[in-house]
């Protein structure tokens, strides 16, 4: 049995000779010696030094470089075996010291700010039990460490960023530079060769609200560039009637309030639109009577297609007045109703700039 067992090893082990393993040797610690003396990785004392090599891999799982350290910590322990003494001693026993040193090792690598958001969550175990100890509760909720880390850096990235742009009201135009960086991702390590707006890893919500940033600066990219093309002799003209950007006045669209049966209803006065039109949705709910149309509706910019349903005939009554309406049925329509220069031409409206509503002469 013990030929045959020594056969099996020497089988593993086709580079070193047989008669070495099967006859030569006397033991297996014996046996082992040989193939860590052919493969080159004894222990020596410079052996322990190859564990700062040891290096987290963002593909790898934590688990698994906290056995890769397990199994190198075990392999570097002084054995009787192994020709080496620390102070004339030759056994070694893994102590709690060590374990815990090797379990912040591991954390320190996975995440610098691992191990202080450890000491500030497990802080009340950690009084009466060591780290070590607390090593499975610490790999379960692993993920979830990490991923509020991930939250607070990118926070402090975009306050980082929030306060880079000027809060001064001088109109001091400095010339931008076309390198790209992205503060979140080189905080965090990652390629940083790109805007913050366009950061993949940048939330929704933040991505909103720099749309809305990068809307309000356009306005003064717009000043910019028309001060960049005078000459330098015009800067006093500049410095004395400096450039602003006043806000446009807008009013809501007129509109009618009227009946449909017993339904209320909002017809919005429109005269710059050549048509009347009223959303699907909106004609499904007065039970409007709806036939096929073969016509066409295009947006206000009159390029952007509206898909229309149909068309329909509606009467609609205010203060014993009748309101006619014919008018295509399209989907994406912004207002319910939409009464148009047809609509108009049946009666005279009159708009009210003060109350925003529509009136009517016969």
């Amino acid at each position: 049995m013990l030929e045959l067992m020594l056969g099996q090893i020497a089988n593993y082990c086709p580079i070193i000779s047989r008669n070495t393993i099967v006859k030569n040797s006397t033991s297996i610690d014996n046996i082992w010696q040989t193939i860590r003396l052919h493969y080159g990785f004894q222990i020596t004392g410079a052996h322990f030094v190859d564990f700062d090599a040891i290096h987290y891999d963002p593909g790898e799982r934590p688990e698994d470089l906290y056995q890769r350290f397990m199994v190198f910590i075990e392999d570097s322990l002084l054995r009787k075996d192994m020709g080496i003494t620390h102070h004339d001693e030759d056994i070694e026993e893994l102590s709690s010291t060590l374990e815990n040193l090797l379990i912040l090792t591991w954390l320190r690598l996975i995440h610098p700010e691992l191990p202080k958001l450890i000491k500030q969550r497990y802080g009340t175990e950690l009084r009466a039990r060591t780290l070590a100890s607390i090593k499975p509760e610490i790999s379960q909720a692993l993920e979830s460490l990490l991923e509020e880390l991930r939250t607070t850096e990118d926070a402090k990235s975009m306050r980082a960023a929030v306060k880079r742009f000027p809060k001064t009201k001088q109109s001091s135009f400095v010339p931008r530079s076309n390198f790209k960086s992205c503060q979140l991702c080189k905080s965090a390590g990652r390629p940083d060769l790109h805007f913050l707006s366009q950061c993949t890893y940048l939330p929704q919500q933040d991505r909103q609200f720099m749309a809305k940033a990068r809307a309000v600066s356009e306005i003064h990219d717009v000043d910019e560039c028309d001060l960049d093309n005078h000459d330098n002799n015009d800067s006093t003209f500049q410095d004395q009637f400096p450039v602003a950007s006043n806000r446009v006045q807008i009013q809501q669209s007129p509109y009618i309030d009227a009946y449909y049966g017993h339904n209320p209803t909002r017809l919005t006065i429109d005269s710059g639109a050549t048509g009347n039109m009223i959303r699907a949705s909106a004609a499904t709910k007065l039970n409007a009577k709806i036939t096929s149309s073969s016509q066409s509706a295009h947006q206000a910019d009159g390029s952007s297609p509206l898909t229309v349903v149909g068309e329909t005939r509606l009467t609609f009554t205010r203060d014993k007045h009748q309101l006619y309406f014919e008018g295509l049925v399209v989907e994406n329509l912004d207002s319910d109703i939409l009464a148009g220069i047809p609509f108009m031409e049946k009666k005279r409206h009159i708009y009210s700039s003060r109350t925003q509503t529509g009136t009517y002469r016969e």
